[in-house]
């Protein structure tokens, strides 16, 4: 039965394939997300934080609070912005902030 957990718990079984899904957990932790990122945003965060944690260290709560740090490419795979500087608003839009 497909629930909108579904590609959450996929994401779960593909980096973890023995493991048992912590459905319950893992609710609570992507449910508010969701409120304020895409679903393609938390399930590619997701996926880039279980590839980077081996499995005995795995937290989602550290997951939800470091929420936009695990997708990012390292400095030589970044595009060059040039010499500008980006405002707060920018900065915060960038990191996952909702700007009002």
């Amino acid at each position: 039965m497909e629930t909108w957990l579904s590609p959450f718990a996929s994401v779960w079984k593909a980096a973890y394939p023995s493991a048992q899904v912590p459905f319950k957990q893992l609710a609570q932790v992507i449910s508010p997300l969701l409120k304020a990122q895409p679903a393609e945003r938390v399930l590619s965060e997701l996926a880039a934080y279980l590839q980077k944690t081996p499995p005995q260290f795995v937290n989602l709560h550290k997951f939800a609070w470091t929420f936009g740090s695990w997708n990012v490419q390292p400095p030589s795979e970044r595009k060059s912005l040039g010499p500008s500087y980006l405002s707060v608003d920018e900065c915060d839009r960038r990191a996952g902030i909702p700007v009002k």
